[in-house]
């Protein structure tokens, strides 16, 4: 955006989130963009959803409009120091994600074990 100072307001855990706060905020009048961290851009193409989550920015003369409107719609207090701002986003949902794959991940590899060794056992019990 031409001429734009842009300044972080907001930090969204996905992009879905992170267009409908850039949306709201276009319709109002400010303009606005979100940016993945890190290699997150290349997450969202090649699964659909990245662990990083979506930084939104607007320009310096309407970060205090664009935090109110946010907190609107959010209800998360957006009037956070500089050093809260310059935090990454917290990514609380992907680690359950994570968790559950690892549970059922081994949940799969006793099945299998089982699957494999019971039939062995059965033939040396009976003789």
């Amino acid at each position: 955006m031409k001429g734009m100072k842009p300044v972080k307001v907001y930090s969204c855990s996905d992009r879905v989130q992170a267009d409908m706060l850039t949306e709201a905020l276009r319709r109002e009048g400010i303009p606005s963009y979100a940016e993945s961290g890190g290699s997150g851009d290349y997450l969202n193409i090649y699964m659909g959803t990245s662990v990083f989550g979506e930084t939104i920015y607007v320009d310096e003369n309407d970060t205090a409009k664009a935090k109110k409107i946010i907190a609107g719609i959010t209800g998360a207090d957006t009037s956070a120091s500089d050093s809260d701002a310059d935090r990454e986003p917290i990514a609380a949902p992907a680690d359950k994600k994570i968790i559950i794959v690892r549970i059922i991940s081994l949940a799969a590899a006793l099945l299998l074990l089982i699957g494999a060794v019971a039939p062995c056992l059965m033939d040396i019990f009976r003789g």
